[in-house]
């Protein structure tokens, strides 16, 4: 193992000596201890609801309106 830039010098001994290595933390790990962002609002003029009025469905389904 190559020793590293970041390390303080006596980190670098350590790593020589072969005693200890470093964490191993690449994008990877720092991307997933992020904080989550929010989850956005359901937006449109229906919410998550699906408007059926206007256009039915191919296949019905057992809680569609008969016509």
């Amino acid at each position: 193992m190559s020793t590293r830039q970041d390390l303080a010098w006596w980190q670098k001994l350590l790593v020589a000596l072969k005693l200890w290595r470093p964490p191993h933390r690449t994008l990877h790990h720092e991307v997933r201890d992020m904080e989550r962002p929010p989850v956005p609002r359901v937006t449109g003029a229906y919410g998550n609801r699906v408007d059926l009025g206007k256009r039915r469905r191919i296949v019905p389904q057992s809680g569609d309106p008969r016509t």
